[in-house]
C-alpha cells in the first residue's frame, strides 16, 4: 500500500470561542498547501487517489486543497482516529484493512503523524513533518514499511531525509 502522510498547513494560533479544533489555515498556510498539492498532483504515482483527514478544521481545509489539485471526485473522508493524541495503533488497524484506491493520503497533526511514520518504518531517525510537509511510505500491512520520499518544501523536490541526516552526521574516528 502506498501512503502519503501530510501535515496540515500553517493555522491561526487562536480561534476564539472555537478552541483548538476550530483553528483554520492562514493565508500563508493555504498558499504553501496549494503549492504542495500542485506538486503532488503532477507527480506520477504520487497523486493522491483517496484522502483521509482529521476532523479538525485546519486538516479538513488542507485535505480539500489537496483533493482539488488532484481532481478527486470522491469525498474526502473524515477519520476521527487522525485527531491529535489518538493512538497510532488505531490508524495502523484501519490502514491494514484498507482496500481502496492508492496512494492514500492521510492529513493530520504532529506529533501523531511522526509517531505513525515511526510505527510504519521502525526507528529510522525520523525527525518530523513541517507544516504542509509530506512523507510517502510503502507498507504491506505488517512489518516495517519503506520510506519512499519526503518533500523538501523549499526546493519542492522529493528527498530521503533519513539518508541525508546520516550523511551529515559527524563521523566517529
Amino acid at each position: 500500500m502506498e501512503i502519503l502522510i501530510i501535515r496540515h498547513g500553517q493555522a491561526v494560533d487562536d480561534a476564539p470561542d472555537l478552541g483548538d479544533a476550530g483553528r483554520w489555515l492562514t493565508g500563508k498556510g493555504r498558499k504553501v498547501t496549494r503549492r504542495v498539492a500542485k506538486w503532488l498532483a503532477k507527480q506520477k504515482g504520487r497523486r493522491p487517489a483517496a484522502i483521509w483527514t482529521s476532523p479538525l478544521v485546519r486538516s479538513v481545509q488542507t485535505a480539500e486543497i489537496v483533493a482539488e489539485a488532484a481532481e478527486l471526485t470522491d469525498d474526502v473522508s473524515v477519520i476521527a482516529e487522525l485527531s491529535p493524541s489518538r493512538d497510532t495503533a488505531e490508524i495502523l488497524r484501519l490502514l491494514s484493512q484498507y482496500q481502496g484506491a492508492q496512494p492514500l493520503a492521510l492529513v493530520g497533526h504532529e506529533p501523531s503523524l511522526s509517531a505513525l511514520v515511526t510505527s510504519l518504518l521502525g526507528d529510522v531517525g525520523w525527525t518530523g513533518l513541517k507544516k504542509s510537509g509530506v512523507v510517502a511510505v510503502s507498507w504491506d500491512g505488517r512489518g516495517p514499511g519503506t520510506l519512499r520520499f519526503a518533500l523538501d518544501l523549499k526546493a519542492m523536490k522529493a528527498v530521503d531525509p533519513v539518508k541525508e541526516a546520516q550523511q551529515q552526521a559527524p563521523r566517529s574516528r
